[in-house]
């Protein structure tokens, strides 16, 4: 082999090591523990949505991917595949509460105790506004 082609694989092989491990940084990295992330923002299931409705891009500046814990009226609640899905205000537009499966698990307790009607408040990363706000990675903070 002459030395350009060795040189050209030194950098293909540093090229495909460097690919990998950017790849794995990226999709591999736990995420942060909702049980042990303070709040960014502390509101009412009301003031939350009202926000959104009123001006979204500048609600989506203030909280999406912050932590926000939120009080409101449960008026519905649904388990499907070890996730709960809790809904606040109204069932189409309000805030929705992703407790993902492994969060479900610790808390299975206290999600078997909720009710319609049960003022909660629950905490998770904002991930929007789509026919309400969503919040995943929900952990119930007091029932």
């Amino acid at each position: 082999m002459n030395k350009k082609v060795k040189i050209l694989m030194v950098f293909l092989i540093l090229g495909l090591l460097a690919g990998f491990g950017a790849y794995y940084y990226t999709f591999h990295k736990p995420h942060k523990n909702t049980f042990n992330l303070k709040a960014d923002y502390s509101v009412k299931a009301q003031n939350l949505f009202s926000n959104f409705e009123e001006d979204e891009d500048k609600a989506n500046t203030k909280y999406l991917g912050k932590i926000i814990e939120v009080e409101g009226k449960v008026v519905g609640i649904k388990k499907f595949s070890d996730n709960f899905e809790i809904s606040l205000m109204d069932d189409l537009e309000g805030v929705t509460c992703l407790v993902d499966s492994n969060y479900a698990v610790q808390q299975k307790a206290i999600l078997d105790k909720i009710k319609v009607d049960d003022i909660i408040k629950i905490k998770g990363q904002c991930n929007g506004y789509l026919m309400g706000v969503k919040l995943d990675r929900c952990v119930v903070v007091s029932k």
